[in-house]
């Protein structure tokens, strides 16, 4: 009886041994994800969403083996999670003992995004209620520059009352949309910003289909130029159906062959944001300008996307988030896909959070930044 359980035991020792190499090479295939251009490499980039299990997976190693007898072991998840170090702040937020000071300062603006979700226009019986608490919410906020993607006006300005309402209420000197599509025929779909700040220069670059990168060079108190972009990139373009079936699929697994046309779709996507993402790149690395980006990149930390449109740039989350900072409140936890990212050394942070809302299937980021002398 000893002898076979020295046998299963050797069998588990040897079992999870094998499973803790296949987490560790799973996590290098995360990181490979986002580095490695989606076409070099066909399915790759399916790894980024993977990247929070992935890395959960090796902690869990971390500790089994830390209570085995064969605590060495420990070290093969631990030396690839050290090496992952900002891959883990990327997706996890740690800063639970940072301060934020929202605090106006002469130097300080408010920066706010929001995907509005075309401003609850998919909710005809709810629509004038969703818009004039989209409305209430951005004027609590009262943010001094305003990026909106997928905001939605009417073509008659007559009829743009939260447009108008929002201009009036915060004193906006500033108001510029780029369309990215047109809804009804009357309803103007796209990226919109607002901000009390005089504007120098506009400008916006076509990155494909129906995607833009808006660019907008502001003035600040000073004489101090910036400059902001901001971008809503390609999405999965998941219909109501798709994300009822995603939701069905975490509770049972019985269409494996519609699963895989899904893997197709989002590879297919994934190639689209990293083209989109590379041009963005090669505009951003032009600026003649201390400069932000923000919006909705439809891509989680540490994708393709994430790492080349961040480049040099600092992630506001990863210097004041806590958790996983989930802006897309529908489907999965784990999915961050709006962000701000700026110029650290022009800018100081002091302070970020992601506000939990229902209005939108996104939730806005808002930072208090602050411009370097």
């Amino acid at each position: 009886m000893k002898k076979i359980w020295i046998i299963l035991r050797n069998l588990l020792s040897s079992s999870m041994l094998l499973l803790n190499i296949a987490a560790v090479i799973w996590l290098g295939l995360c990181y490979a994800a986002s580095v490695k251009m989606p076409t070099e490499l066909r399915f790759i980039a399916l790894f980024s969403l993977t990247t929070p299990a992935a890395i959960s997976t090796n902690f869990f190693f971390v500790g089994y083996w830390l209570l085995s007898r064969r605590k060495w072991r420990l070290l093969l998840s631990l030396m690839v999670l050290l090496l992952s170090f900002n891959m883990i702040l990327a997706v996890f937020g740690l800063r639970f003992f940072s301060k934020n000071d929202w605090s106006k300062s002469p130097t300080g603006f408010k920066l706010m995004s929001w995907n509005t979700h075309a401003m609850g226009i998919y909710h005809v019986e709810k629509e004038k209620q969703i818009a004039a608490d989209i409305v209430a919410l951005i004027n609590k906020e009262a943010p001094d520059i305003l990026c909106l993607p997928e905001f939605a006006v009417n073509i008659n300005p007559v009829k743009n009352k939260s447009l108008r309402k929002l201009i009036n209420d915060n004193d906006y000197r500033v108001y510029k949309i780029n369309t990215d599509h047109f809804l009804y025929n009357k309803i103007i779909i796209g990226t919109a910003l607002l901000t009390k700040y005089p504007l120098k220069d506009y400008k916006v670059y076509d990155l494909g289909e129906e995607i833009f990168l808006s660019q907008f060079d502001l003035l600040l108190p000073g004489n101090k130029v910036i400059r902001v972009f901001v971008t809503h990139l390609h999405s999965f373009n998941l219909s109501d159906r798709d994300k009822d079936y995603f939701e069905r699929l975490k509770q049972n697994s019985d269409n494996i062959k519609k699963s895989k046309s899904f893997l197709y779709r989002f590879d297919n996507a994934y190639i689209a944001r990293a083209r989109e993402a590379n041009q963005i790149r090669s505009i951003m690395n032009q600026s003649p300008y201390p400069s932000i980006i923000c919006g909705d990149f439809n891509d989680l930390p540490y994708s393709y996307t994430y790492t080349t449109i961040k480049g040099n740039l600092t992630d506001a989350f990863v210097k004041k988030g806590v958790g996983f900072g989930r802006t897309y409140n529908q489907l999965f936890p784990t999915l961050r896909i709006d962000y701000i990212f700026y110029d650290d050394t022009a800018f100081r942070l002091k302070a970020f959070k992601t506000i939990p809302t229902k209005l939108s299937d996104h939730n806005p980021v808002v930072s208090q930044l602050e411009w370097i002398p």
